[in-house]
């Protein structure tokens, strides 16, 4: 162990607030991973719950491991110190379980960067008797896990909060080995185990069918929350080094009922299930007795929550203040927007996607841009100087004008936001955040090419010139490389492992990985898919039927308005 990261751990630790720490003795361990920095995982609510309730089995203890910062990197080669728990410093071999929670595709080789830095064979297949079992869970785990399906001894496909808990009854009651383990498990709902099944391929390299073999089910049910209110979600451990860390987030339900055609979260948490007011007022009451000052909404719109006018006044009759990430410009309120305004917010964030109508018709988000400046207002009218918005290119029917109706929306939008607010202080900022769309599985999109970095820089370079002339514009957007890197790992198979698996090796070096890769990065990502191919993940049920993505596919192909 390195003395230099031994102390920073240790100055980490000192710096938290709720950090659980159990004695091993006799106690089945699990090492709960979050597969990049500190400050990234401590950030996730679903990581710090999963968390929260293994820790809470008697039986069980759970600690964190992170990818390790950057600049730690060189210490680790130096001394060859292995990736270890922040609660006892143990390596990862240590623990009987290693779970990794996936959120984002970009991820996956850090999972494989941190499994060769600790010694454990990658691929499941290699793993020994004395090995640690490797799973894998998050919204990842049930969107599309086959990329990294050569390296999970299985997949945890769904929501967490009950599923962990029988899954620690199966290994507490029936673990005699890896293998006789693996095969109980083919009876536990929610459960994938990729080893059992067989990936069948035609001549041109579609899929083409999946065997399931040794009692393995032919669908992967995915497993959801029955009742949201039996389980609070809230985070665990306060860090000043997380984003969030200066607040409690509270998680006010799941899922959301808007359909937009190009999101994954709004389909795969379907249904749509809200937490009771009596619920989240009992959390409330405890956040401000336990001395929080400021709590942090979370869920996939806050703004649709249907008794927020409700949960407004418990927070305030708490004395807490409060915070939203994102707002929908067709359900803001003049008393959330104050709320806000009370809690010190400096920035509202709006994502009308798209710079039409029409397009966000046909994405199924059907914002007016007369909404979005009566927001606008809104935000003025209660002295909010900074407005940030984000949007998305690349999306399917989206044309050149399109892509110019985003300067110019921008251009619309500030002449509502240099208003001198009632106090007389100026507007500060209005950023644009531009993201590219990756069409995801189980959205109406799964079917779209992804448009290809180059055409989605000249895109980004339409909307730079565009508000050139905009003094307080600014924009941001990610590198359309790393989007195509996203598409693949989203719409990829199980021959993507072996991508994955090079880019491990090269340190996490995707771009070099490519290169050498013998695969064809554009059979994933730029080809259009026909709605009779079978995806690499037709053989999960995540509650969302194929039918009803096919007639909202072709309704955006034609441009058919959406449904209110």
């Amino acid at each position: 162990m390195s003395w230099k990261l031994k102390r920073k751990a240790q100055g980490t630790l000192a710096e938290e607030q709720g950090t659980i720490r159990k004695d091993w003795g006799g106690r089945i361990s699990v090492a709960l991973v979050y597969p990049n920095t500190y400050a990234v995982g401590m950030s996730n609510l679903g990581f710090q719950t999963i968390y929260r309730h293994l820790n809470a089995i008697p039986d069980v203890v759970c600690e964190r491991v992170f990818l390790p910062d950057p600049e730690d990197l060189d210490e680790i080669r130096r001394t060859g110190a292995p990736p270890f728990s922040l609660e006892s410093l143990r390596p990862l071999t240590d623990f009987h379980m290693i779970g990794f929670s996936v959120t984002y595709e970009g991820d996956y080789i850090n999972v494989l960067r941190i499994l060769t830095m600790a010694g454990i064979p990658l691929r499941a297949s290699g793993r020994r008797a004395h090995d640690p079992l490797v799973l894998m869970g998050g919204v990842c785990a049930f969107s599309n896990p086959e990329p990294m399906a050569p390296f999970m001894d299985f997949v945890v496909v769904g929501e967490g909060e009950e599923l962990v808990v029988e899954l620690i009854a199966a290994y507490r009651d029936g673990y005699r080995d890896r293998e006789s383990f693996l095969t109980s498990l083919a009876s536990l709902e929610g459960v994938y185990v990729p080893e059992r099944y067989e990936m069948i391929h035609d001549t041109d390299g579609t899929l083409a069918d999946v065997r399931p073999r040794d009692g393995a089910p032919g669908i992967v049910t995915k497993r959801r929350l029955r009742d949201v209110n039996a389980f609070a979600t809230v985070a665990a451990i306060k860090t000043p080094q997380a984003e969030y860390g200066h607040m409690a987030l509270l998680e006010v339900g799941k899922g959301c009922g808007r359909g937009c055609r190009f999101c994954l979260e709004g389909q795969v948490y379907r249904p749509v299930r809200h937490r009771s007011v009596e619920t989240l007022r009992e959390t409330v009451v405890a956040m401000a007795k336990a001395g929080e000052k400021r709590v942090g909404l979370v869920g996939a719109c806050v703004s649709d929550y249907p008794w927020i006018g409700d949960l407004l006044k418990i927070v305030e009759e708490n004395g807490l203040e409060l915070s939203i990430s994102s707002l929908r410009a067709d359900s803001l309120t003049p008393d959330l927007v104050a709320a806000l305004a009370r809690g010190g917010h400096r920035t509202l964030t709006m994502a009308p996607e798209a710079g039409t109508e029409r397009l966000r018709r046909a994405i199924r988000k059907p914002i007016t841009d007369e909404q979005i400046t009566t927001a606008c207002d809104l935000i003025r009218a209660h002295g909010i100087p900074n407005l940030k918005t984000y949007f998305m290119i690349g999306q399917p029917t989206e044309t050149p004008e399109d892509v110019a109706a985003i300067p110019d929306l921008a251009g619309r939008m500030l002449e509502r936001l240099r208003v001198l607010d009632p106090t007389g202080k100026p507007f500060g900022k209005l950023t644009l955040s531009i993201s590219s769309f990756v069409p995801k599985p189980w959205t109406p999109f799964q079917w779209a090419p992804f448009d290809g970095a180059e055409s989605l820089s000249a895109k980004l370079e339409t909307i730079k010139r565009g508000v050139r002339t905009f003094s307080n514009v600014r924009v941001l957007h990610e590198n359309p490389r790393e989007a195509a890197l996203q598409a693949l790992l989203a719409r990829g198979d199980r021959r993507v492992g072996d991508f994955l698996e090079l880019a491990a090796r090269l340190e996490g070096d995707w771009r070099r990985a490519l290169r050498e890769w013998d695969g064809d990065a554009g059979f994933y990502t730029t080809r259009e898919r026909a709605v009779t191919e079978r995806l690499p993940w037709d053989h999960f049920d995540v509650g969302v039927k194929k039918a009803g993505l096919i007639r909202e596919w072709e309704r955006a192909l034609v441009a058919e308005p959406a449904l209110a």
